[in-house]
């Protein structure tokens, strides 16, 4: 449904925007990609991400399916993000010409008392505005905004999907429903750690080198600190005490024999948890952390 605004007044941020409609994007990038992995995880159906990302369908092979973009195996699963909103839209239906002008007004009100910081006003007069033209996709996108404003985050989501369904062309509106589906932190954590590899043979040099320095190459910082302190204990007990050789002068005394079995027991220990811990999945931050 085209713009209810008249021409007469101030231009708002919807008709700026509602402008890029014209100009879908040819292809991919790679921010789209990593989008689309994040909101595969999340639960989206795959057509929707494609109609999100708005990839025309002659750019993919014709025997590719239609997800090709969308590597699963690299993001780990999560919680899928269902919005939960206190709001209710009305159903799409064809207004009547009283209606139409009502909610320009209407409109026109809400325009004013979001610039002028009055969100609550704001709401009101754009849900006023909804009821009379539901399909009017400004109207919806606006309420978007205003929603967001107010840090009603999931009803701000489900009236910028609502405004993609009214006008699919609203590319302003779905890019600001893909955007607020990823800030939700509720799976965050879980969606922004992928697998960082490990090289087992550089964890068992390291510890071989020094017990627990292998742990310390995995991340495994305390379980390294624990076993460099109990073999640099035991040595100490072996060298400097009356435990080890200091209290004994002919062979080998059974403490020392033990002192020795446990210094030798640590370090095969820790070369075995160093190539294990290198062998486990490791995870950092990907940059979309919020």
């Amino acid at each position: 449904m085209p713009d209810t605004e008249p021409d007469n007044s101030p231009a708002p941020r919807d008709q700026s925007e509602g402008q890029q409609t014209t100009s879908p994007e040819p292809e991919s990038t790679p921010d789209d990609a990593a989008i689309a992995k994040l909101l595969a995880a999340r639960g989206v159906p795959p057509d929707e991400i494609t109609r999100l990302l708005q990839v025309p369908a002659g750019s993919r092979a014709p025997d590719a399916p239609a997800t090709s973009i969308i590597e699963p195996t690299e993001v780990l699963a999560a919680r899928a993000y269902k919005p939960d909103p206190a709001l209710t839209l009305p159903e799409f239906r064809e207004p009547t010409a009283r209606e139409r002008d009502e909610a320009e007004r209407l409109l026109r009100d809400a325009h004013l008392a979001r610039r002028r910081g009055r969100f609550a006003e704001a709401s009101e007069r754009c849900l006023a505005a909804i009821a009379k033209t539901p399909s009017d996709a400004a109207a919806l996108e606006m309420l978007g905004d205003i929603m967001q404003a107010l840090g009603r985050v999931d009803d701000a989501v489900v009236a910028y999907h609502r405004a993609g369904e009214a006008d699919p062309r609203r590319a302003s509106a779905e890019r600001k429903y893909a955007a607020l589906v990823l800030m939700q932190d509720r799976a965050t954590a879980a969606l922004t750690r992928q697998v960082e590899p490990r090289n087992p043979y550089m964890a068992v040099m390291l510890s071989a080198v020094c017990p627990g320095a292998g742990q310390y190459y995995n991340g495994e910082t305390l379980k390294g600190l624990i076993l460099a302190v109990v073999v640099l204990g035991l040595l100490i007990c072996l060298l400097w005490t009356p435990l080890g050789f200091a209290g004994t002068t002919v062979g080998l005394s059974p403490t020392s024999g033990m002192l020795l079995a446990g210094i030798g027991i640590t370090y095969v220990i820790s070369l075995a948890d160093a190539r294990a811990g290198a062998s486990r999945p490791r995870s950092v931050r990907t940059g979309w952390d919020v």
